[in-house]
């Protein structure tokens, strides 16, 4: 298999990031509400479970800059990740796409074709079409050059009764398989 290899100063580097996206919830200090897609997070601890989430903090070049979800998530201390099947790519595609602090008119949840809901213990919303949602109370935050690591403690997680039975899995994209060319056998 030949493989290309790039390292970070090269301006075709392009890391691999592994797994599926969340949709990130939070409201302001005023109520308002943002949707942020997040490609960085992962349960972070077992006992008691822990959840790591990445967003942009401070500007750097054309693609960082402060989210206005980080600005939520500072101001409240809450936040749900939202984990959506991939039916719902469209959506995070928008939500990943249209920012409040580019764009505060925008209204997220009616671009992306997304319904808000009460959580049960925290003010950010739900969002209904995604099957799982993790309900968040900032535990710690760790400062990096362009993002925060911000772990959450869970408070609440709702799952649809289709996932938690196990009559249901998500999964966000066919598996890649590398087949090798006919040929004679090495």
């Amino acid at each position: 298999m030949e493989k290309r290899i790039t390292f970070p100063d090269d301006p075709d580097f392009g890391p691999f990031y592994p797994g599926s996206v969340c949709l990130v919830t939070a409201v302001d200090s005023g109520g308002r509400a943002d949707i942020c897609t997040v490609g960085a997070w992962a349960l972070v601890n077992g006992a008691p479970r822990l959840f790591g989430i990445a967003m942009c903090a401070r500007p750097s070049g054309k693609y960082y800059w402060k989210r206005y979800t980080t600005t939520c998530i500072e101001q409240t201390g809450q936040f749900v990740i939202n984990i959506p099947h991939a039916g719902l790519k469209e959506a995070w595609d928008v939500c990943g796409s249209v920012s409040l602090t580019r764009r505060p008119e925008a209204d997220k949840f009616a671009l992306a074709g997304l319904t808000p809901a009460p959580a049960a213990s925290v003010k950010a919303p739900l969002i209904v079409e995604c099957p799982v949602n993790i309900e968040c109370c900032v535990h710690s935050k760790l400062e990096l050059p362009t993002h925060d690591w911000i772990v959450g403690q869970p408070l609440a997680c709702h799952t649809a009764a289709d996932v938690a039975d196990g009559k249901a899995t998500l999964l966000w994209q066919e598996t890649a398989s590398l087949k090798q060319p006919p040929g004679p056998a090495p």
